[in-house]
């Protein structure tokens, strides 16, 4: 318990007590004790009285788990699965474990950090209960005995973790238990805990659990890039994918069929994100894909998002105009969704009025209304576009162009007093605009909007402690039009503090297209994507592989980070 959280609680506590007529007194701790526990002490208050004054003013259930008797065996399950570190720490008693759930008796039931920690720790969601800590504390002292030794899972050996939890689990599957004995395992809870925290604290996007014909895998993806953490023996997956399943609320006994969920408990230790999870049934069992969303990331600006100066100055004008279309283009995991946040964090004012369609709504925003067009809502981008223009709005954004319709309500909309923001896949910038003509657009109507493609990749940043100066091939120097000592080169190696990956982090290259007077005469001659590219090259457009180069040159990434990136460019 931390001294805000204590003071806080104190101060509704002595409101409480002095309705009651009970006389507290001078307190010199205040910060660093509750009043009911001086109250207890000094024989001012019955625990029963300052329970039922607990459960007065938190709306939560007082439950004395002195009067309570707990099976050996459960005992040793509960302490283990909540260490006596974190439960004398937090003043905290567990007293029951059912399913995704752990039920505690907390001296501050509503102390959110305190929450988030035993969630971490447990990889449950809490159900709390209140009571005084006095009680709390003698039944720690009574059944933790002996327990002090466990410590929490991060602090522990990955490899011990895993040998204790296949041992537990081969041990429950030979005694042919429940799927949810292996689920609920202590072991393999914990082992689950250290693997998703570290691989989250790394700086993982998305974690992937494989079931393999003869093995299970745990993958990731950083800086974009696939990795494996982990092989573990094949009976991992009999309680790892369930556990995820029930933990994100799917249902479990659906095997056939894709399943979609989400975690938003606090998971990760000292993070405070929120997990999409997906599952997909295959040839060895289901895959579980596991998206990770800092639900306090820092939002981006257009100042930090990487664009080049001159583009930079370009898409503030652009983003202030009243009216228009900006469509921001590329494949699937590069930086689409954070250029559309950044821009409406520019122009979020209580001057206008900005409504955004999402599949999902992947950060909150302050001052917008964010709508959820998913499976679950049974709304389309298309119906919601078509409310939104009788919502008044002024800027609109819908995450996805996927059809003709979605196309053509943008484009009207656009050029009927509104700004309208959205994503598209396409290789580059030009692209986009062949792409509404194949969709069905009249050539006109696209011509008429004001459009403005941003197509967009990430390239992995060099680690900037291993990095090496080297000269490329000349075949390489060729291919991306290099002149040999017109720059200095480096390679990736590899450290401990870029775990052996040469590279640390990612960065934006960006193109952006604006349609002038002279695209506006290609698109209406129905000219192809490349001749409107080099057109717009010609206009002063820089394209992703010059940023890349730019990149490069400026010794932040590499030859083969260029390559990677812009082949289809």
């Amino acid at each position: 318990m931390n001294k805000e959280s204590i003071l806080a609680f104190n101060k509704r506590l002595f409101k409480a007590f002095q309705i009651r007529g009970i006389k507290i007194g001078a307190i010199p701790d205040m910060e660093q004790r509750l009043i009911s526990d001086h109250l207890i002490e000094q024989g001012l208050a019955e625990a029963a009285q300052v329970n039922s004054v607990l459960e007065e003013i938190t709306g939560i259930q007082a439950l004395d788990p002195t009067y309570v008797s707990f099976d050996p065996a459960f005992v040793e399950h509960i302490t283990f699965l909540l260490p006596a570190v974190v439960a004398r720490e937090e003043t905290v008693f567990p007293i029951k474990h059912e399913n995704e759930y752990i039920h505690v008796v907390m001296a501050m039931p509503q102390d959110v950090q305190c929450l988030h920690r035993m969630e971490a720790v447990t990889g449950s969601r809490i159900k709390p209960y209140c009571c005084n800590s006095s009680a709390i504390l003698q039944a720690i002292e009574k059944y933790y005995a002996g327990r002090d030794g466990i410590c929490e899972p991060m602090s522990e050996n990955i490899d011990t973790l895993a040998e204790n939890a296949l041992k537990s689990l081969n041990k429950l599957k030979t005694n042919r238990a429940e799927t949810l004995a292996m689920v609920n395992d202590a072991h393999l809870i914990r082992l689950l805990q250290f693997a998703m925290n570290h691989l989250v604290q790394s700086g993982a996007s998305d974690l992937h659990m494989e079931p393999r014909e003869n093995n299970f895998i745990i993958r990731y993806r950083k800086d974009g890039v696939m990795q494996t953490a982990w092989t573990w023996p094949s009976v991992f997956k009999e309680a790892i994918i369930p556990r995820l399943k029930m933990i994100a609320r799917m249902d479990l006994d659906e095997l056939m069929l894709p399943q979609d969920g989400s975690i938003s408990f606090g998971l990760i230790k000292n993070r405070a994100v929120d997990i999409r999870v997906s599952s997909l049934p295959a040839l060895y069992g289901e895959k579980i894909v596991m998206r990770i969303l800092e639900r306090d990331k820092k939002q981006l600006t257009l100042n930090n998002l990487g664009i080049e100066p001159k583009d930079a100055k370009r898409l503030e004008d652009i983003i202030h105009n009243p009216t228009g279309l900006i469509m921001v283009t590329g494949p699937t995991g590069s930086g689409k969704s954070s250029t559309l946040y950044a821009i409406l964090n520019e122009l979020n004012s209580n001057d206008v009025n900005i409504i955004t369609a999402e599949d999902p709504v992947e950060y909150k925003l302050d001052g917008l209304t964010q709508v959820s067009c998913t499976a679950e809502t049974g709304l389309t981008f298309n119906a919601a576009l078509r409310s939104f223009l009788r919502q008044d709005p002024d800027i609109i954004m819908v995450g996805e162009i996927r059809d003709s319709e979605t196309a053509d309500i943008s484009l009207k909309a656009a050029m009927t007093g509104h700004l309208v923001l959205s994503t598209l896949h396409t290789n580059d910038a030009a692209g986009a605009i062949n792409r509404l003509v194949n969709m069905g657009i009249p050539p006109y109507l696209v011509a008429s909007a004001q459009i403005t493609v941003i197509a967009q990749r990430l390239m992995r940043r060099l680690c900037e402690t291993c990095k090496t100066e080297y000269e490329p091939e000349m075949e390489i120097m060729k291919v991306l039009d290099i002149s040999p000592g017109t720059m200095k080169i480096y390679k990736a190696v590899g450290c401990p503090e870029c775990t052996g990956t040469g590279y640390n982090g990612r960065m934006g290259i960006y193109e952006l297209l604006q349609v002038n007077d002279r695209i506006i005469e290609l698109i209406l001659d129905s000219q192809p994507a490349k001749v409107l590219k080099n057109t717009a090259v010609e206009d002063g457009m820089t394209t992703l592989r010059m940023a890349a180069l730019q990149k490069l040159a400026a010794g932040t990434t590499t030859v083969e980070e260029v390559l990677r990136v812009t082949m289809d460019s």
